[in-house]
């Protein structure tokens, strides 16, 4: 469904640029964005409770969507458990996460939300681990770093219990 919706979203982004260029407006893909999302997340979900097993399962996650012209693609995404945080790398706009850039305890990574302009453009969800930062970017009306930012401060904030 998700990549219907954004089949759909490109007839419309051609549309609508082809009625607006001659005024020197632009059109956005927003049509299905939520939906991509959606997918996306559910993906996280089975890459983590695969990776970290049944008894570990996401708990939120959150993922890096940018507009590329009359498309959508998508870049590292963090998901976060009990006991630790994922930072996976997502290959191209359908495929499934392919690899771990990064794992670790919810004690030692820093998480926190940023946005470049104005508090609404470009948000970013900025993960910094023991091997670099990451930057998990949104897209505007489907971003929502904050349910991941409250999962790893109550998380991290009690103990780990490593039985």
């Amino acid at each position: 469904m998700a990549r219907d919706r954004r089949q759909e979203g490109v007839r419309q982004f051609w549309k609508w640029t082809l009625l607006l260029a001659p005024f020197g407006l632009s059109t956005s893909i927003d049509l299905g964005v939520r939906d991509y999302r959606s997918w996306t997340l559910e993906q996280l979900a089975l890459a983590t409770a695969y990776l970290l097993g049944p008894n570990e399962p996401m708990l939120a996650g959150e993922v890096s969507i940018y507009d590329l012209f009359d498309s959508w693609t998508r870049g590292p995404a963090v998901a976060v458990t009990a006991k630790h945080v994922v930072v996976f790398r997502l290959d191209h706009t359908d495929g499934q996460p392919r690899s771990i850039a990064l794992a670790a305890l919810l004690t030692d990574v820093k998480m926190e939300a940023r946005s470049r302009v104005f508090q609404y453009l470009w948000p970013a969800l900025m993960v910094w681990g023991w091997n670099r930062p990451f930057a998990i970017n949104g897209y505007r009306g489907a971003f929502e770093p904050e349910p991941v930012l409250d999962v790893w401060r109550r998380a991290a904030n009690r103990p780990v219990s490593t039985k």
